[in-house]
């Protein structure tokens, strides 16, 4: 997996994680969120700033973890960054032979101390563990996260589904940028089971208080009141996502060109909201 652009020898660690995140399109709290780490801390990675960030080792496992999200070879960026290169195998088992008789007690000049058998077989399963991680492909590790990240898309879809089914707020919406005003729809006649929300979008509309629909495969997250998430993942181009609950929503769509958007089943231009990076980010308030 190559580094997203040319030579990178005179580009800092930051500099090409940089790089990589910019030329994906993905803005810093996406890449973020993904992780699972605050925006502040990927930004001081992508600054150098190793300092900020809890210790070298921390800086060293974060700068792994994005690379492999960005799907790009981790070896030149943690070529960079403060740390020991990881020692071979031999080395390993110096170190631990040095150690073990540092350790060991001294009851007279010519008593030479062993490690015990149940020791030795533990230290062996430590070496053979270290050789099996380090020998493994990183495709290995890919397939890993793309099933994490298919499960948890799965379960992101199964809630908001339960969503669509709730009530819809109360009427008026606002936003952060000046937008005609949401008429309240009033409430359907009868229930009908949950269909796709692609194949009835207009019935999906009458129903959720905001529709995502998307042209292009785009990351968005919907945050309620109180935190909960009700959507935070990848929507995939053609797919459409309904969604209902308690106000305010916090809203963050990646790639704001590529979605359309209805608030109360009206379009919601999303252009005037979209920062550089193609980012756009508001707030629907009761």
């Amino acid at each position: 997996m190559p580094l997203v652009g040319g030579d990178s020898t005179h580009m800092t660690a930051g500099d090409m994680l940089r790089e990589a995140r910019e030329a994906h399109g993905l803005h810093i709290e996406m890449v973020a969120a993904a992780l699972k780490v605050s925006p502040q801390k990927l930004a001081a990675l992508e600054a150098d700033d190793i300092e900020s960030l809890p210790d070298p080792v921390f800086a060293r496992a974060l700068a792994a973890s994005v690379c492999r999200a960005l799907r790009i070879d981790p070896a030149p960026v943690l070529a960079k960054l403060p740390g020991a290169q990881r020692p071979g195998l031999a080395d390993a088992d110096q170190t631990i032979s040095r150690n073990l008789r540092s350790a060991a007690p001294r009851s007279g000049a010519g008593s030479n101390w062993l490690p015990s058998r149940p020791l030795l077989v533990v230290v062996l399963l430590l070496l053979i563990g270290a050789a099996v991680l380090f020998w493994l492909p990183q495709s290995v590790f890919d397939r890993v996260g793309e099933s994490i990240a298919q499960l948890t898309a799965t379960e992101s879809g199964d809630q908001a589904s339960k969503s669509s089914k709730a009530p819809s707020g109360p009427a008026g919406t606002t936003t952060e940028a000046v937008a005609p005003a949401a008429a309240p729809v009033p409430p359907p006649v009868e229930t009908a089971p949950a269909e796709p929300a692609a194949a009835a979008p207009d019935a999906t509309a009458s129903v959720d208080l905001i529709v995502f629909v998307a042209r292009e495969d785009s990351w968005i997250t919907v945050t309620e009141l109180g935190g909960k998430q009700l959507l935070r993942r990848t929507v995939k181009a053609g797919e459409t996502v309904g969604l209902s609950g308690n106000l305010p929503f916090q809203v963050v769509v990646g790639r704001a060109s590529a979605v359309d958007v209805r608030v109360r089943g009206k379009a919601f231009d999303l252009a005037p909201l979209t920062r550089s990076g193609g980012v756009a980010r508001f707030e629907i308030k009761s």
